[in-house]
């Protein structure tokens, strides 16, 4: 998951009025592509567009000499610490980044881990670790039982050896990039301390996902729909194949979802996510898993299963992805460095900086995730 940009940097941004959601799809994109310069500018593009609102929003607060807290706070700015002040102060006062010697205080990173677990299920979902400062995370490895009745026999020993294993949480780096203008720094502390976060749970919560869903596992994470048993070519992992589910009835899932997660018996599985892209929700799953109530309303989300349905762009287009949660681990720690990009030039009265991130993450196992094909969900039969 590196993207490390090149010599050229980024010359000729798009200064359309793309939305918000054409400036994420810009981004999954470039993510997919794994060309470092297309990365960068869609990051850029999408910071710009986060400090552009900001900064409405700001001069309509100030306007209106909006000083409340309550009202700030619903706003996503909360009272800062006296050392994310000091913090803020500094680069205000240097007009930048530049030269603090400061890292960014850990009460800011903890922050933007609120905000990445409140705003999207998938991460609040999985085994989402706050790994900073911490390199390496102990994990239980598939079905092995860490527990045994009786003496220690050299048997034992050996099962309970081979039962965890030791994940590298800083081995794939992930780049996210900001443009700070002059007018942002002059907003103060508390409105460039949303900015920071924004920034940040907006570039991570992107790449993530990719990540947790189909990554590669060549410089970043293995997905869900990776065969962690399949030939790697080249640090790629093969997607798992699909079984085709026909429809959302209680034999159905009972039969091709729940059963394969017990892992033929050997657990008891209370509840599982489905995971499927946001088009496919609605073309397909939403008329499947909607009914009309006694009392005249609509109850959507009704499965015969225990189970919680989720939304991700990162799952493509016909498939669905079913586990438990809990198996999927992702480690991600911030270096708590924000520097000036020499990757990004920009020819606007701003600075782009860039922070680093480091992460780990994978299935518990091969069997941790099943693929489904679900194109022909809701197909009329001939």
């Amino acid at each position: 998951m590196q993207f490390f940009g090149g010599g050229t940097g980024v010359q000729n941004l798009d200064k359309t009025n793309q939305s918000d959601q054409e400036k994420r799809e810009a981004l999954v994109a470039a993510l997919e592509s794994g060309d470092s310069e297309k990365f960068a500018e869609a990051m850029v593009n999408m910071a710009e567009g986060i400090q552009t609102d900001i900064l409405q929003e700001a001069n309509t607060l100030l306007h209106k000499e909006i000083n409340d807290q309550q009202v700030l706070s619903s706003r996503g700015m909360h009272p800062l610490t006296s050392e994310e002040k000091k913090y803020y102060n500094e680069v205000i006062d240097g007009e930048g980044f530049d030269g603090v010697e400061a890292l960014v205080p850990a009460t800011v990173i903890t922050r933007v881990f609120e905000d990445l677990t409140q705003n999207h299920p998938l991460l609040t979902a999985i085994n989402f670790v706050n790994t900073t400062g911490i390199t390496k995370w102990v994990s239980k490895k598939g079905t092995v039982n860490p527990a045994f009745w009786g003496k220690l026999t050299s048997t034992i020993k050996e099962l309970l050896d081979d039962g965890f294993e030791v994940l590298n949480t800083d081995l794939y780096k992930l780049s996210a990039f900001m443009p700070v203008a002059k007018a942002m720094l002059a907003l103060g502390p508390v409105w460039l301390d949303r900015y920071v976060r924004a920034v940040l749970a907006e570039a991570v919560s992107i790449a993530l996902e990719e990540a947790i869903v189909k990554g590669t596992g060549n410089d970043q994470p293995i997905g869900m729909i990776k065969n962690l048993s399949g030939a790697v070519v080249d640090g790629v992992y093969p997607d798992k194949s699909a079984t085709t589910l026909t429809a959302f009835d209680p034999a159905t899932l009972g039969t091709e979802v729940m059963a394969p997660l017990t892992k033929d018996g050997t657990r008891s599985v209370s509840n599982v996510i489905l995971v499927v892209n946001p088009l496919d929700y609605w073309s397909k799953v939403f008329g499947a898993t909607t009914y009309l109530t006694q009392n005249g309303t609509y109850a959507y989300g009704v499965l015969p299963i225990p189970a919680t349905i989720i939304q991700s762009v990162a799952v493509p287009s016909g498939k669905m992805v079913a586990g438990v949660a809990s198996d999927y681990f992702m480690g991600v720690g911030f270096n708590r460095k924000i520097e000036q990009s020499d990757e990004v030039r920009f020819i606007e009265d701003q600075r782009v900086y860039m922070t680093r991130m480091a992460a780990n993450g994978r299935p518990k196992d091969n069997d941790s995730f099943k693929v489904y094909d679900i194109s022909n969900i809701g197909a009329e039969t001939p």
